[in-house]
């Protein structure tokens, strides 16, 4: 009974946080289109100019397609610290009837599920581009959608223990910088892990540390098909494997840093 009570609670605050996410959605919506349009025309008309394989577009689809959710973190992780030194308006969600835990699984939940729809728009909007250029007929439906759930449920819980890192507002410029575009241009987003592990096998193996890669190949393989990508349940796999972690000791991290028993 309980657990119930818990669920009904955190459902009427994600109800909550779902008619706020509406008020933004079309001005997220445009600003994401305006940097997947230009990406993918580029990618897609320019670079085989210059020799790129005519394919590299298609390529670039789901490298935008992974990455959609992950530039909502950075503007989550500010929101969350800024409350943190402010307001403290999550101390008002730690006095509810439920664990404090399920205060950070809330956010969690509240920061993966509001990305799912951003991203899924990246396709279309794709296809609109490159027209005949990117071919659907690899892609796998199913597996799509789970990749694009699991990669936005990475991104929340890399939120929150990103956050649970941060000291300060002063410091908070240099999340990005330091951790979240490095993360996210050296784990694939314009080149495969077996490309390179070609070019180094060392530095390949180092990257199956970036929980970055795992979001880039299992996207590609459900989009463009297994051939020359990871395989799609071991990225799955890890991928689970880094939200469990980042959401334990994220919450850990945060329940000390405020207080919360």
């Amino acid at each position: 009974m309980n657990i119930l009570n818990y669920s009904s609670i955190m459902g009427q605050l994600l109800l909550t946080d779902f008619i706020l996410f509406k008020r933004v959605f079309w001005a997220k919506l445009i600003d994401l289109s305006i940097w997947a349009v230009t990406t993918v025309a580029v990618t897609g008309y320019l670079l085989p100019a210059f020799g790129i394989e005519a394919a590299y577009g298609s390529f670039m689809v789901a490298g935008v397609c992974a990455s959609a959710g992950l530039f909502e973190v950075f503007p989550s992780i500010m929101n969350l610290v800024s409350d943190f030194e402010g307001d403290r308006i999550i101390s008002f969600y730690s006095t509810l009837p439920m664990p404090t835990s399920f205060v950070f699984i809330r956010l969690f939940l509240n920061y993966s599920l509001s990305a799912i729809p951003l991203t899924l728009c990246i396709v279309p909007i794709s296809k609109l581009v490159l027209w005949d250029k990117f071919d659907l007929s690899n892609m796998h439906l199913p597996k799509f959608l789970v990749a694009v759930v699991i990669a936005n449920f990475l991104y929340g819980a890399l939120t929150i223990w990103t956050a649970s890192r941060v000291k300060g507002l002063e410091t908070i410029g240099s999340v990005w910088m330091r951790f979240i575009y490095p993360m996210w241009f050296l784990g694939g987003f314009q080149f495969s892990w077996y490309v390179l592990y070609g070019f180094s096998p060392a530095l390949a193996y180092i990257n199956l540390l970036n929980p970055l890669t795992y979001v880039m190949e299992i996207t590609r393989v459900s989009l463009l098909g297994q051939e020359g990508y990871m395989n799609y349940w071991i990225c799955l796999a890890a991928l689970i494997g880094f939200i469990v972690f980042f959401m334990w000791h994220g919450i850990k991290r945060l329940k000390r840093q405020l207080d919360f028993i």
